[in-house]
Order: C-alpha cells, then sequence, then structure tokens
C-alpha cells in the first residue's frame, strides 16, 4: 500500500524533521523542571492548554476552518485521546521517576509499536528489510546514546519506564489511527487533537490536583508554558505538515533524533550523563534514519 504524500524527500524535509526532533525532545526537559514543583496531571493539563490556544490561533490565522459540531469531530476525538491526552498524562506521571535522557530514549520505541500497530492495520502491507533493519539499527543508536550505564537502574525506576513506554504506543496507535481514519486537513488534525486535550486533562487535573491550591514557582510556570508553545504547538504543526508531504513512515524518522535532543539537554543543563556510547549511538540513529527513508522512496 503506498502512502499518501510520500513525495522525495529534500533538504528541507530533513531540516524540518530536525527541528520537529528537536521540539519535541525538549519536552522531558521541560517537564523534569516542572515536574518537582507540580503534579503531573496539571502539569499535562497545563501543556495542552497552551498549545491549543497557540495552535487555535495559527489555524485561524491560516484561515483553517475546524468541523461543525458531528461526526466529523468523531476521528480528532480518537487522535486526541491517542496523541495527547493519554501522552502527555504518562509522560508527565513517567518523568517523576526516572530521568529526562532515559524518558526521551525510551519514547523513541514509537517505530516499534508503530510497525507493530500497522502490521495489524494493513496485513496486506510489505514489511520489508530496509524497514525491519531501520528499525532495529536505529533503536540500537538510541540506546547507544544513552550508554548501557543508563539502564543499570532500571530495575528501580519500572514504573516510569512502564508509564513512558506505554505513552509511546498510545501515540503510535495515534499515528496509525491517523493514517488509516483520518480525511482531515493535516492543521485540522493538529488543531483538533489539543482542542480534544486540553478541557478534557483540565477537568482530569481539576479532580486529582485542585491546582489552585497550589503555589508553584516561577520556574515551573515557565516550564510548563514551554512544553506547550516549544515542545507541543510548534513540533505538532510541524508535524502534520511532514505527514502531509512526506508520508507517516518517513515522519516517523525524526524519533530516532529525539533522544539525541533529550540527552544533550539533560547532559548541559540537567546535568544527566549519557554515557561513552553517544556518538557511536548518533551514527547508528542516522543509519537507521536513512534505510528507513530508502524504504519509503521504493514505494
Amino acid at each position: 500500500m503506498t502512502e499518501k504524500g510520500a513525495n522525495t524527500m529534500t533538504v528541507r524535509h530533513w531540516l524540518l524533521i530536525l527541528a520537529t526532533a528537536a521540539s519535541f525532545g525538549s519536552s522531558f526537559f521541560f517537564i523534569k523542571l516542572a515536574v518537582s514543583d507540580l503534579p503531573p496531571m496539571t502539569i499535562a493539563a497545563g501543556r495542552a492548554m497552551v498549545a491549543a490556544l497557540v495552535i487555535g490561533v495559527v489555524a485561524s490565522r491560516r484561515g483553517v476552518s475546524m468541523p461543525s459540531p458531528g461526526p466529523d469531530w468523531r476521528p480528532l476525538l480518537f487522535v486526541g485521546a491517542l496523541t495527547a491526552i493519554v501522552p502527555y498524562a504518562l509522560i508527565a506521571m513517567g518523568q517523576s521517576h526516572i530521568d529526562s535522557s532515559l524518558g526521551g530514549i525510551l519514547f523513541a520505541s514509537i517505530p516499534l509499536f508503530s510497525l507493530a500497530f500497522s502490521r495489524i492495520a494493513f496485513p496486506d502491507q510489505v514489511l520489508s528489510t530496509d524497514r525491519i533493519a531501520g528499525a532495529v539499527i536505529g533503536l540500537a543508536g538510541v540506546a547507544a546514546v544513552i550508554g548501557p550505564q543508563a539502564l543499570k537502574g532500571l530495575s528501580g525506576q519500572l514504573l516510569g519506564a512502564g508509564l513512558t513506554l506505554a505513552a509511546a504506543a498510545s501515540y503510535a496507535a495515534g499515528g496509525v489511527f491517523t493514517r488509516t481514519q483520518m480525511h482531515l486537513p493535516p492543521m485540522v488534525v493538529a488543531a483538533g487533537q489539543v482542542m480534544v486535550a486540553a478541557p478534557v486533562l483540565t477537568i482530569a487535573a481539576a479532580l486529582t490536583d485542585a491546582p489552585w491550591t497550589l503555589d508553584p514557582s516561577a520556574m515551573a510556570l515557565a516550564a510548563v508554558c514551554a512544553a506547550g508553545l516549544v515542545s507541543t504547538a510548534l513540533p505538532v504543526v510541524l508535524f502534520f505538515r511532514l505527514i502531509s508531504e512526506i508520508g507517516p513512515t518517513r515522519t516517523s524518522i525524526l524519533t530516532f533524533f529525539m533522544p539525541v535532543f533529550s540527552v544533550l539537554l539533560g547532559t548541559i543543563l540537567l546535568g544527566e550523563a549519557p554515557g561513552s556510547f553517544a556518538y557511536v549511538g548518533l551514527a547508528l540513529i542516522i543509519s537507521g534514519a536513512v534505510l528507513i527513508s530508502r524504504d519509503g522512496r521504493k514505494k
């Protein structure tokens, strides 16, 4: 099955992939800053509210019309739950237990989940050697970026790791759902998912955290705003633009670069040690991305 929008990748597409990966990857850093001062559900709600406001303004300025209340919102409810409500909450919860760099590497498991879900959704799709090799090599590179020493304490952080992996699985399922069921313009999907997530997460935060009783620091509030603007609104817009231009498979390449930026931020600003295999991991990540890209051009 040939993907819609799977055009030849250009230098511009690679730059957009790197920019989107950097933005997405920064979410673990900002959430780690906020989670020491704010409960996870409040962070998730604040992130979604900021993103919904910004993306709503962008969509309005571009003349994008959101669907009228009715059947067209049903797929947006699903994609909003899978790619925003569940991941935002689980990532914030996970960051209460693990380092931001480890969160980045675990979330980079999205391609493996995507392959599994795609196989279910498209049983006739050929699972090529390039695609399998690219995913395996890319994930091996992601593991090497952090280094084996970072995984030694994993047994004591199983809850955080499990929550982050569940977030990755949900996000991957949302990507496959978008590919199979969505027939709306990319910008409508981008705005719709956070517009769905913001009120749901806000109600959840109100019920669980009573955020009006909290007294967060200015840094925590700034981190939540940055998570909503830099790590959510900006990459969501770029992500759906990439899907429309080069297809979802090659857009998923950015997940291999996300942990690189997570590790850089964690190392430089939070003092987390990525290990001695970082450069080897980076080479493997790029190799995996090239294999997946090559596979897309064959279609």
